[in-house]
């Protein structure tokens, strides 16, 4: 199977990055070819069945047209099988124009929560990808979307115009966080704080909502001065973080910390795990802090209901709701019983023996099942 797939993902460009062994991985099913949206300029290249081509530009707009002319010249010289597009955006818009112009399936995969009304209100970009996703999703021959909440916020919108979709979760690899030690050297920095929590994620407000995390801190640690937040992660918003941890006192009971080789191990030092998400598509942290054994405290986005379950698995409170939280955190913190029995859940949790290979597989699958007509 010949596919055609686009990415804004520029780490995909080098070889010594976690992203680009995962693109080898789909290359060992299928002959992928990847066009990369990209600032700096790299060679395309070749490995294996995989194929790596960059459009290259300051400019996003020109970015944009390079992106769609390569695709354009690469759909003339090579009978593409399928046309794969991560998300139904700007970037999606080109898989759309092109699949239609050279008649290849289009197969959209929908890796967050577009149709969220908390999306739409992140800015302007996402108000712009929310009609772009209006547009652009019944016009596809298939959808993979990552959970069964986006399905049937799909579904919904849509009124179940006769479009295919397939769940199929992100892959997480467990293994690793079932049974890793704490680092003893972790331990010992963090021993003197009596109540340890931990919250990962990419440093985007809109999206990640950490902010709401330093307002629960202001108050809980009236309830538990020695509290600790741990929030492990980078991106653009991580300066207005550290100035909003400065401006509420907050510098002796939370911690910002750069992405870790080591996490499954880091999480084995903390007591609770945090998301505060206004909006997620599944939720892979999640599933890494159950491995972990960590108890839950989540807003009611991504896998919540699906994976993990109200007070089973972890506390699931709405989202943005400030207050909820706090109370939710509060209950936790003093009622060991509850920690415990959702610690201890999580700890039992019956893992599915799907490995990678097999992940794989069912990726290819629901590709395949896209090139087959409507009856």
């Amino acid at each position: 199977m010949k596919v055609l797939m686009f990415s804004t993902d520029e780490r995909i460009l080098d070889k010594d990055t976690e992203v680009y062994p995962r693109m080898q991985k789909y290359a060992g099913i299928m002959e992928l070819h990847l066009i990369v949206l990209s600032r700096r300029k790299k060679e395309p290249f070749m490995e294996g069945n995989l194929c790596v081509y960059s459009a290259v530009h300051n400019n996003f707009f020109i970015r944009w047209l390079t992106a769609f002319v390569l695709a354009g010249k690469l759909c003339s010289e090579i009978p593409f099988d399928i046309v794969t597009i991560q998300a139904p955006d700007e970037i999606g818009l080109i898989g759309w124009l092109r699949a239609k112009k050279f008649k290849i399936p289009l197969q959209i995969q929908i890796h967050t929560d577009i149709l969220s009304p908390w999306y739409k209100r992140g800015s302007w970009k996402e108000r712009i990808r929310f009609w772009l996703a209006l547009f652009l999703i019944p016009r596809a021959n298939c959808l993979r979307v990552v959970s069964e909440r986006i399905k049937k916020s799909v579904e919904l919108k849509f009124n179940n115009r006769g479009l295919r979709i397939e769940v199929l979760p992100i892959f997480t690899d467990v293994k690793k966080f079932l049974s890793v030690n704490p680092d003893p050297k972790i331990e010992e920095r963090f021993k003197n704080f009596s109540f340890k929590m931990i919250s990962v994620g990419r440093f985007v407000d809109k999206e990640k909502n950490f902010s709401m995390l330093l307002e629960v801190m202001k108050d809980f640690i009236k309830v538990c001065p020695q509290a600790l937040l741990v929030l492990v992660g980078d991106g653009p918003d991580k300066n207005y973080y550290i100035s909003k941890i400065k401006k509420g006192g907050l510098k002796n009971n939370v911690i910002i910390e750069p992405w870790r080789e080591n996490l499954p191990s880091f999480y084995k030092s903390f007591d609770l795990f945090l998301m505060s998400s206004n909006y997620e598509g599944w939720g892979r942290v999640v599933v890494e802090a159950v491995a972990a054994g960590l108890p839950i405290i989540m807003t009611d986005v991504g896998l919540a209901q699906e994976f993990v379950k109200d007070h089973k698995n972890a506390i699931i409170t709405p989202v943005n709701d400030v207050k909820c939280f706090i109370e939710s955190l509060t209950k936790i913190y003093k009622n060991t019983s509850l920690r415990n029995e959702i610690k201890e859940n999580n700890v039992r949790f019956e893992w599915k023996k799907i490995s990678q290979e097999a992940y794989l597989h069912s990726y290819r699958d629901i590709m395949e099942r896209c090139l087959i007509k409507k009856t």
